[in-house]
């Protein structure tokens, strides 16, 4: 039987953590063990986790410097001796059947190295919002479906699916993502290991909502509605200096060719997933690049509108015009 191991950091989790920790110990399967590494907490975490020392398998570990939350879980992870591991923030409670279901599915599926599951959404008392987090990250039933059809990696360069607390994986892969990169801007390791996993077409999903994932001022990383941006009217395309239209492209392309060079230090170069990479770089190097003659740019707009990038990458809930209108501003803006 596989064993499970929970990689759990604290800081300050005094308000919050003896309620997770409940949650841990009334799983119907119990964990093998749950490592925790503290990242010098002030208040009386450290007590509170004693208070459990006895009803669950607790490795606790303080650390000498604060390494914060992304090197913090990569410490953890790395002292879990479980088969299967699993993130743990301190701040949110889980279904009794957790652990159980995610054993289940690893079992089901030996080929899959990381699952991940549906968190319901509760405020600071833990009363529900009437949300899902899955609904939050815009990761609806379309997206669902071409995610299990095959398409994992494109829906998840697109915008991060999970959180590092709904997640699970093998241990084997941990030599894989672990050091986590820390200079891929706004990537955060729950991110990373999907990704990795979706290059390897090694990840699966569980349509369950199996955690309560707390919502409050003091997290460190939580959900946040889509942002909108600002409102340019069609005069103002036409007036504002080119960089500030073409900025974004090449700002988005340079996160995905860094990206794809972490990527390819871990995976190996034969990985027909890379074309993915390939492509979205080419859509925004080529958007971001286009002549000042406008001429000269009708080729290679006509060329990323016929190979269907303008809709493979419009924003998944713009309209049927959206590509169009992207077309248009390239060849006249």
């Amino acid at each position: 039987m596989q064993t499970l191991s929970i990689a759990l950091c604290t800081y300050n989790g005094s308000r919050f953590l003896r309620e997770q920790l409940q949650s841990l110990a009334d799983q119907t399967l119990q964990p093998f063990e749950v490592v925790i590494c503290d990242d010098c907490s002030l208040d009386n975490t450290i007590s509170i986790i004693q208070e459990f020392s006895n009803v669950l398998n607790i490795k606790t570990f303080v650390n000498d410097f604060s390494l914060k939350v992304t090197k913090n879980f990569e410490k953890a992870i790395s002292l879990c001796s479980g088969d299967i591991i699993l993130m743990c923030d301190q701040d949110d409670v889980w279904h009794a059947d957790k652990l159980a279901k995610i054993q289940s599915c690893f079992q089901e599926k030996p080929s899959q190295l990381v699952v991940f599951c549906d968190a319901d959404l509760v405020n600071e008392s833990g009363q529900s919002l009437g949300k899902n987090f899955w609904s939050i990250v815009r990761f609806h039933q379309p997206q669902i479906q071409e995610f299990k059809q095959g398409n994992a990696v494109e829906i998840l360069l697109a915008g991060n699916r999970s959180a590092g607390c709904m997640m699970a994986f093998r241990k084997e892969l941990r030599t894989t993502i672990i050091p986590f990169p820390t200079h891929i801007p706004l990537m955060i390791h729950d991110n990373w290991i999907t990704i990795v996993a979706a290059m390897l077409d090694k990840i699966g999903l569980i349509e369950e909502q199996l955690n309560f994932y707390r919502q409050h001022s003091f997290q460190q990383i939580g959900t946040r509605s889509k942002e909108e941006g600002e409102f340019i009217t069609f005069k103002e395309r036409f007036l504002r200096p080119r960089n500030e239209k073409t900025a974004p492209f090449l700002e988005k392309r340079d996160y995905f060719c860094v990206l794809k060079e972490a990527l390819s230090e871990r995976i190996e170069a034969d990985n027909q997933n890379f074309k993915h990479l390939g492509k979205i770089i080419n859509y925004y190097e080529t958007r971001g690049t286009l002549s000042q003659f406008h001429l000269a740019r009708l080729f290679p707009v006509l060329k990323l509108l016929f190979q269907g990038d303008y809709h493979r990458y419009k924003d998944q809930e713009a309209s049927w015009k959206a590509p169009f209108v992207a077309v248009l501003g390239d060849l006249l803006e």
